[in-house]
């Protein structure tokens, strides 16, 4: 009997973006039925859901920004929209089956590890409480939207939100616009707004390395391309290989050629903004690479408007008012957008997450996440991640290593049900020299030259971003290797027997 025909374990998947969708469509691929994808949002999208603040898009090619198995012929333009891609997704939910395994307006607040049964028990927002097999979390990096704990910030007396939360009920007509941020938000934000708004003030402590983005609607050529399975698989293929080639860029031994980089994109800042207090509150103090590499063709030539100011500073206070910044730039608003962030290191937020010994995983976690193949971790068992730690794609599209985690997490699924349940955990040993590993490697880039941004804790250590190219971790996730785990049958543990962990290879 083949795995995939054995009896499965449950699974409960936490969220219903793209990590969350490619477990749940790989289980259902693979004949694997018993699992619930729990989405506290009313429908599916994830990042793409949440976030639909004026010009938001992506700024990855929409031809490898979806699933390699579900590739769609007549995206709109070269990068896809944030209602574009949503519909994809829910195109895809309802194609796969998946929307029947979804439970809607359902958040998940809690799951701890119960030994002695070997399960998850796992409680959502009405209290109701569910045991599962195995917990995949896939609530993704960009879930939690930050805002600083600016003093004042309660007191003031206009509109204020994050872009993640957009009101768009407030209508910026005409209103002066404080927007707080200088990354991937602000740049798609502050274009979109300039029009409308009476006046738009940039406050970003650290501007971000903006490139061009080559965008355009699919001419009528490219449209009929597309209409080809066949050339859309090539087009999707050499677009792959395209920016997977980018990966060197980011090893300090390509110094020289992103220092050449760099000051190509110093003299279109200062000759597009020309005014000598936006030139220096736009041009970063940083290495290019070592934070994300944003993409706009309309970023610096918004900036250079007369109705749009630029402050390169910090917040110091908010007032009924308005702002009051480090440099002592006083910045009066009727409305502000917090173009902030994420709290992107503290992964699983805020779900009260307990392993074995009821120890939380903020306790594990204390010197910052870190997982095997960036999905799980010492301590608790069958707990798989999406998304994980060090898992990032900054030269590539996430949606590959999304696919490859979704294989590798349905494969130890097919392992457990194969030996008639029980737990897996990853070794210690295995655990602690991959991440050594990743730590070492990740010195030998430009993420640890001293970078701004969310890509390391607060103490240094680079958390996020994953340390090879691609086609390397697709190689190291191809085959689950039971060798890496510990196996405990499912008779030790009704037995009590938590301490007899056998391995579980074979």
């Amino acid at each position: 009997m083949s795995p995939s025909a054995t009896p499965s374990p449950s699974v409960a998947i936490v969220g219903a973006g793209f990590g969350g969708l490619a477990a749940a469509i790989e289980l259902k691929r693979h004949g694997i039925e018993r699992f619930t994808v729990l989405e506290r949002s009313d429908r599916v999208g994830g990042v793409w859901q949440a976030n639909s603040y004026p010009g938001a898009a992506c700024d990855v090619p929409s031809v490898i920004y979806q699933f390699s198995f579900a590739l769609k012929p007549d995206w709109s333009r070269r990068f896809g929209t944030q209602a574009e891609i949503r519909a994809y997704l829910e195109q895809v939910a309802e194609e796969f089956g998946i929307l029947p395994h979804v439970r809607f307006g359902t958040e998940v607040t809690a799951a701890a590890f119960d030994e002695e049964a070997g399960r998850w028990d796992v409680t959502t927002a009405d209290g109701e409480t569910t045991a599962y097999d195995v917990l995949i979390g896939a609530t993704g990096q960009l879930s939690r939207p930050k805002v600083p704990d600016v003093p004042g910030r309660e007191t003031f007396a206009g509109a204020q939100f994050h872009s993640a939360e957009w009101d768009h009920s407030v209508d910026l007509a005409g209103r002066r616009v404080a927007v707080v941020g200088g990354g991937a938000s602000a740049i798609q934000v502050v274009p979109a707004i300039a029009d409308t708004a009476a006046h738009v003030t940039v406050v970003q402590r650290s501007p971000s390395w903006v490139v061009n983005k080559w965008d355009w609607t699919p001419g009528r050529v490219e449209r009929a391309l597309m209409r080809s399975p066949r050339a859309q698989r090539l087009y999707h293929n050499a677009m792959w290989l395209w920016f997977e080639s980018r990966y060197p860029v980011v090893k300090r031994s390509m110094r020289p050629l992103v220092w050449a980089w760099e000051q190509e994109r110093k003299r279109t800042i200062r000759r597009t903004l020309r005014d000598p207090a936006k030139v220096a509150a736009a041009i970063p103090d940083y290495q290019m690479g070592c934070n994300r590499l944003l993409l706009s063709r309309a970023w610096y030539p918004t900036l250079a408007r007369e109705d749009v100011a630029v402050v390169g500073a910090g917040l110091r206070s908010v007032d009924a008012g308005g702002l009051t910044c480090d440099d002592g730039t006083r910045v009066d608003a009727d409305v502000i957008v917090w173009c902030t962030g994420f709290t992107a290191t503290e992964y699983l937020a805020p779900i009260d997450l307990r392993g074995v010994g009821g120890r939380s995983i903020r306790e594990a976690w204390a010197e910052g996440p870190e997982a095997y193949l960036g999905m799980t971790t010492p301590g608790f068992p069958n707990l798989l991640m999406s998304y994980g730690p060090n898992t990032n794609s900054l030269t590539n599209t996430i949606v590959y290593l999304l696919e490859r985690q979704a294989s590798y997490m349905r494969q130890a699924i097919e392992h457990l049900g194969a030996r008639g349940g029980g737990t897996l955990e990853v070794r210690a040993d295995v655990h602690d020299a991959f991440n050594a590993e990743i730590q070492d490697r990740l010195g030998r880039t430009t993420f640890t030259t001293g970078c701004p941004g969310w890509y390391a804790t607060e103490s240094g250590k680079v958390t996020q971003v994953w340390a090879g190219s691609h086609v390397e971790y697709g190689r190291r996730t191809r085959t689950f290797d039971p060798a890496c785990f510990v196996h405990r049958p499912a008779a030790a543990q009704r037995d009590g027997d938590t301490g007899a962990a056998l391995a579980a290879a074979g």
